[in-house]
Parts: C-alpha cells; sequence; structure tokens
C-alpha cells in the first residue's frame, strides 16, 4: 500500500511540480509570456519519462547492488546507466519532435542536453534520497525486532536458568554417587558441559563452527545414552570447514527437532546425518512421524529469523514421503 502510495505521489504532484519548473525555466526560442499547452505538454513528457526511466534504473540497482554493499559499483553504473539514457531519451524526442515538425531543428542541441542531464540528476538526488530513507526504516526496524528477539530470548535463558552455579555443582556432586557407574558418569558430565555452552553462548550473535561441532558430539552423545542403538547419527564435517561460522545452538536445534517429531525405536531406529557440503551443512533424517506431534513450528522459525539478520543466504526445508532435511549457509566472520 505504501509503495502504491507513493507512486501515486510522483505521478500526481512532483512529475506537473517538475514539468512547470521546466516550463518557465527552460530557455526556448519560442517560449513567451503567453502560456504555452504544446510547451507545457512538452515538459511534461520530459519530465514523465526521465523520472520513469531514472526509477527504474535506481529501483535495479538498489537490488543488484546495494549501497551498503556494493557502493563504488554502484555509483559507476548508476552515472553510465543515467547519462546514457538521458542522453539517448533527449536526443531521440528532439528528433521525433523535430521529424513531425513540432520543433525547429537547432545548429548546436548541447544547450538543451546539458539542461536536461540537469534535471535528470536533480531527479536522481531524489530517487537516491527516498531509497536512502527506505534503507533506513527496513534497518532500524529490523534492529529494533532483533533486539526485542533479544530481550526475550535472554528472559527465557533467565527463566530456565534459575540458579547455574547451584545446578554445576549438584551435577558434579551427582557424578561422585555414580562414580561406579560409567554410562551414568559420562551423561552427567557431557550434559554439565554443555549446559555451561549454552549459558556462555546465550550473548554471542555467532559462533566458530569447531566450537558447534564439539558440542554437538556431547549433546549426540547425551541422546545416544538416552535413546542407544535407537538412535543412529553420522557426523561428517570436516575439519576444513571449522573457520566457519553460525548462530549457536543451530546445529544442536536441528538434531533436537529431528528427536522431538520422529519416532525412534528399535524396530523403528531414526537415523540422521549431519553433513557439510559447499559451504553449507545439512541435517537429513528418514522421516517417521509421530502420530501425536503438537510442534508450533519455533525451533525452524527462531533458526531461519536469526539467519535473515546475518545473509541473505537463506536456510532451505525440504521434505519428501521419506526425508526430512534442512540445510543452513555457513558464514565467513572474523571472531
Amino acid at each position: 500500500m505504501r509503495k502504491r502510495n507513493f507512486r501515486t505521489w510522483h505521478l500526481v504532484f512532483l512529475i506537473p511540480l517538475v514539468g512547470i519548473i521546466i516550463y518557465f525555466v527552460y530557455p526556448t526560442e519560442n517560449h513567451s509570456d503567453v502560456f504555452d499547452v504544446r510547451d507545457f505538454i512538452h515538459s511534461i513528457v520530459i519530465t514523465s519519462g526521465l523520472w520513469v526511466g531514472v526509477l527504474s534504473i535506481v529501483k535495479f540497482l538498489w537490488k543488484k547492488f546495494p549501497w551498503e554493499k556494493h557502493p563504488l559499483k554502484h555509483l559507476i553504473i548508476e552515472i553510465i546507466l543515467v547519462v546514457t539514457y538521458t542522453n539517448v531519451f533527449a536526443f531521440g524526442l528532439y528528433k521525433i519532435q523535430v521529424f513531425y515538425g513540432f520543433t525547429e531543428p537547432v545548429e548546436d542541441i548541447s544547450k538543451e542536453l546539458f539542461f536536461t542531464n540537469l534535471i535528470t540528476y536533480f531527479i536522481t538526488a531524489i530517487h537516491e534520497a527516498v531509497e536512502f530513507y527506505r534503507q533506513w526504516v527496513t534497518n532500524f526496524s529490523k534492529s529494533v525486532r532483533l533486539e526485542k528477539d533479544n530481550i526475550e530470548a535472554k528472559y527465557e535463558t533467565l527463566k530456565s536458568q534459575i540458579n547455574p552455579h547451584f545446578l554445576f555443582n549438584s551435577l558434579n556432586g551427582l557424578v561422585t554417587l555414580v562414580d561406579e557407574n560409567t554410562k551414568a558418569v559420562d551423561y552427567i558430565q557431557n550434559l554439565s558441559e554443555f549446559l555451561r555452552y549454552i549459558l556462555k553462548s546465550r550473548d554471542t550473535e555467532l559462533v566458530l563452527v569447531r566450537s558447534e561441532v564439539e558440542m554437538l558430539k556431547k549433546y549426540i552423545i547425551i541422546q545416544q545414552l538416552r535413546f542407544g542403538k535407537n538412535l543412529q547419527v553420522d557426523l561428517d564435517i570436516p575439519e576444513n570447514y571449522y573457520h566457519y561460522s553460525l548462530p549457536p545452538l543451530v546445529l544442536q536445534m536441528l538434531v533436537e527437532n529431528c528427536i522431538k517429531h520422529n519416532i525412534v525405536a528399535s524396530d523403528n531406529p531414526l537415523q540422521i546425518a549431519i553433513k557439510a557440503s559447499k559451504k553449507e551443512i545439512i541435517v537429513r533424517n528418514n522421516l517417521q512421524k509421530k502420530f501425536e506431534n503438537n510442534s508450533t513450528g519455533h525451533g525452524l522459525k527462531n533458526i531461519i529469523e536469526r539467519y535473515r539478520f546475518f545473509t541473505e543466504k537463506e536456510v532451505h526445508v525440504h521434505e519428501s514421503s521419506t526425508t526430512f532435511a534442512v540445510t543452513v549457509p555457513l558464514l565467513i566472520v572474523d571472531l
């Protein structure tokens, strides 16, 4: 609705206004103090043609080469396209007017082209200012939304945190009580380290793949101690991917979703494959949905929204009759 109103504002207000300015300022041989409808229509045609052309160029460049990512390329291509379009349009319109006898041919058209280019620069400045404003509004809204999400996430963490020191001390005390039970000791130690990692990463926007893999291994051990051979996980992320980054706990959340929404049983073992390929990580499982599934979809939605803040690369979700897969992009960030 906003875009439609903005375009209407262009057509109804700015184009006639600039057309009137051109009519009274543009120096023509036939110009007089008496209002000339033909000259006025000529001014409106020039303004409309330049306006629509420049608007198309600006919108294309903001989409293809965003200013915040490619400022120099954006500027150079914009100058070339705008200057080329302006002169071709103005010269072509002049030739048409001469051909049909709407105007007399002139010996030197450079003055008219110079004035037309000045008009174009004015129109381009308006469009660029509008696009900058819209981009600022978008980024501001995104920042506000992220800040709100961070506050809510921290609040939820605080609610579930209770007293971390008491919790870790209790877990360490529990280890001494079950010292003879190797599986119980492994479970408690891995759980303690995994919970410590969750608390440590709650204020971190991105972490290295190395850290995520280390904690994911502990999470898998915890779940396999719980489910035994009913849960089969193939983790294949080579070390040459360890320097990439991603939002914390993304891989753990994807594995948790697999376990949460699928049957894990001796006659139906759940098979999860986690593989890195082409700067992406794919988490895939054989599909065997639980009959009662109260999924809200918040887990995947959370991952997708977090990625949108850092990159234009999308999180891809693919479901077939036999498998469910989520592909998350890897980021290159100096941490």
